[in-house]
C-alpha cells in the first residue's frame, strides 16, 4: 500500500523545498532548474545554472510559479511542472507544433511540462502520483484542454522528465501528433 503522500503547490512558501529537491540533483538535467520550457531557447542558453535557479525563484516569489511538489513525511520527493499554457512559450515556438495549425477550439488552457522524482525514490509510483495530483489541481482551477509532451524513445526504459506515452494514456490522454523524432503531443480535456 502506498504511503499517504502530501502535495503542495509550488510558490514562494515552498521554494526551499523545491530548492532542496532540485539542489540535491544539481539542478537536474544539466542545471535546468525546470526552466527549459518557461523561456525561449535563446533565453535559456544565455543563462548559467545559477541564473536559471534565480529565474525559477523569481517566478515563485512573483506568484508565477508553475508546478507542485510531492512530499513523503515532510521531505520533497517528486515534482510535476504544469500551468497555464501561455507560461510555456517554448512549445508554441516549436516548428512541428506550429505546423499543426491547431484551430482555436483545440488550443490548450494548460500544459504539463515535466515530471521528476528523486533518484533514490524511483519505481515507487511517485511520477504517477504527481501527474494525478496535477490533473486534480487543473480540475479544481476550472479545467479545460491539457497538453503534454512525453518522449517516446525506442529502447528507452523510462523517459525521465517527461513521463511516458503509456503513463499519459492511462490518465485519459490521447496522442495528437508526433513532434519530431521522439516527442508526442498528447491531449486531454478535463
Amino acid at each position: 500500500m502506498m504511503p499517504p503522500f502530501v502535495v503542495r503547490e509550488f510558490a514562494q512558501e515552498t521554494w526551499p523545498d523545491f530548492e532542496a529537491l532540485f539542489g540535491k540533483h544539481k539542478g537536474v538535467r544539466g542545471g535546468c532548474w525546470c526552466t527549459f520550457h518557461l523561456c525561449t531557447s535563446v533565453q535559456y542558453d544565455q543563462m548559467t545554472r545559477d541564473e536559471r535557479k534565480e529565474f525559477q525563484k523569481g517566478l515563485a516569489y512573483q506568484g508565477l510559479a508553475c508546478g507542485l511538489i510531492v512530499y513523503d513525511a515532510g521531505t520533497p520527493v517528486a515534482w510535476c511542472q504544469f500551468g497555464p499554457a501561455e507560461r510555456f512559450p517554448r512549445y508554441d515556438r516549436m516548428r512541428a507544433y506550429q505546423e499543426l495549425a491547431l484551430p482555436e477550439s483545440l488550443r490548450p488552457q494548460w500544459r504539463i511540462a515535466c515530471l521528476f522524482v528523486d533518484k533514490h525514490r524511483r519505481r515507487e509510483g511517485l511520477s504517477h502520483f504527481a501527474l494525478k495530483a496535477a490533473l486534480e489541481s487543473i480540475f479544481r482551477r476550472g479545467g479545460g484542454g491539457v497538453e503534454a509532451f512525453p518522449l517516446d524513445v525506442p529502447g528507452a526504459r523510462y523517459p525521465q522528465y517527461t513521463g511516458s506515452v503509456r503513463q499519459y494514456t492511462a490518465e485519459g490522454f490521447e496522442a495528437v501528433a508526433r513532434l519530431g523524432k521522439n516527442t508526442v503531443l498528447m491531449r486531454r480535456v478535463i
